[in-house]
């Protein structure tokens, strides 16, 4: 199943508005039944178009920068290559890795408490790999803003923004983080399961729920969507500017674009970088020409392609 009709479209719609909100909500947006609804649901589950429900933390107010790494690799072996994720995947606090095609051929991504503490796990990860890495880029993350799919229904975007990366501490408890963990693995969660496992009643948990939202810790709740099942591919495109007093100008007409997805401020990395969920690469190309026209100003512009994810965590395993 890869063929949506507009029903389709819009559930997955307001699931990427806020995938949290009850079947019986969706169903009065999108013209429908509960039960209809709910089934649609499943179906969209069954045929893998939806992969689980993502709670969007914002961890930088739990105290963590982000810090995120791209690598051009050489002479790799595939077990070398398996030997490099495999290292990765068993440290607690990268969050993202992933093979690309284009600009890098490989990233991964980490929370840490101070500059220190990253710069030893990178010492780390180098005393064991440094023979394979060609080229480097490593910038801390500022800011990632996350828009919602107005592609889905070709409608102007709803600038609904969730924000990753520049809030300041926000008071929580061990409580508060085991919360956090439960949605972190599912968004749609109940409630009364949280509840249970805590061993707390419902209210306490709603309660604190909407205090985490209240303080931007929590931003969202989005579908986790596959982009191959819905005729779509991911590609993070990056540029440099010669006149950057334009940024603002850029900014503004990339929002604009119903196919972009988020946009990152890095220290350190390109002018702008933004993301695009597209249907084809001769879409891009379409999008690249016309920003090329419209911004004379544009000095280089690059992409990447996710290939392959290994590794995706949604808060830090505290």
């Amino acid at each position: 199943m890869t063929t949506l009709d507009l029903k389709d479209r819009k559930l997955l719609y307001q699931l990427d508005l806020n995938a949290r909100q009850s079947n019986s909500k969706i169903a009065k947006k999108i013209g429908v039944s509960k039960d209809v609804a709910g089934y649609r649901i499943k179906n969209l589950e069954k045929y893998g178009i939806i992969r689980g429900y993502n709670t969007i933390i914002d961890s930088s107010k739990l105290g963590y920068l982000l810090y995120r790494v791209y690598l051009n690799l050489m002479n790799t072996t595939l077990e070398k290559q398996n030997s490099i994720i495999n290292f990765l995947q068993k440290e607690k606090n990268v969050w993202w890795v992933a093979e690309l095609d284009g600009a890098w051929n490989f990233l991964f991504a980490v929370w840490v408490k101070s500059n220190e503490e990253f710069r030893d796990f990178y010492k780390r990860f180098c005393l064991k790999f440094k023979q394979n890495i060609k080229e480097k880029l490593i910038c801390p993350l500022i800011a990632y803003k996350q828009l919602n799919r107005s592609y889905l229904l070709q409608k102007e975007k709803i600038q609904k923004t969730e924000i990753i990366g520049v809030g300041k501490l926000e008071k929580h408890d061990d409580t508060d983080l085991k919360i956090l963990r439960f949605l972190s693995q599912n968004a749609k969660i109940p409630l009364i399961e949280i509840a249970e496992k805590l061993k707390l009643d419902s209210m306490t948990i709603l309660h604190r729920i909407k205090r985490l939202e209240n303080d931007g810790i929590i931003q969202g709740y989005k579908a986790d969507l596959n982009f191959s099942q819905i005729k779509r591919e991911f590609y993070s495109v990056k540029i440099n500017l010669n006149d950057i007093s334009k940024l603002k100008e850029v900014e503004d007409y990339i929002k604009s674009i119903p196919e972009t997805t988020a946009i990152t401020e890095a220290i350190g990395s390109y002018d702008f970088e933004f993301d695009l969920e597209i249907e084809n690469s001769g879409q891009y190309f379409k999008i690249v020409e016309d920003l090329k026209s419209k911004f004379s100003f544009i000095r280089e512009l690059t992409y990447f392609r996710v290939i392959k994810n290994y590794k995706i965590l949604y808060m830090p395993e505290i």
